[in-house]
């Protein structure tokens, strides 16, 4: 196992002890890919000098996720939403102002347009 694997399984089994830990503060679909969903941020964030705090809410419908997380930086910590698409190659980082556009060329399933398009609108 490399380093950068043995990092994302690190904090996918901390997501995993956290949600399980979290009395009411936590909304998660047990259908999802948590751990997918999980490794797939944590690598968005480690790009970006950050780590994943905790997962708040995650919602999944058809290949799509959304997400809320509690992002921590050398400055702090704060809310973040990720929408996420799969593929057979894992879980892809979608633009929500793509995926949000009626009749848009990547269109996002209605169960979850609510929550992911909130800030789009």
């Amino acid at each position: 196992m490399v380093r950068g694997q043995a990092v994302g399984w690190l904090a996918c089994a901390a997501v995993a002890v956290s949600l399980a830990g979290c009395g009411g503060g936590s909304t998660v679909d047990a259908s999802c890919d948590v751990d997918g969903v999980s490794h797939e941020i944590e690598h968005i964030l480690s790009e970006a000098d950050a780590e994943l705090g905790t997962l708040t809410s995650l919602s999944c419908a058809d290949d799509w996720a959304h997400a809320t997380v509690q992002v921590v930086e050398p400055t702090g910590e704060r809310a973040e939403s990720f929408l996420l698409r799969g593929s057979d190659m894992g879980w892809i980082l979608s633009s929500p102002m793509d995926a949000c556009v009626e009749g848009g060329p990547i269109a996002i399933p209605e169960a979850l347009r609510d929550v992911a398009c909130a800030a789009e609108g």
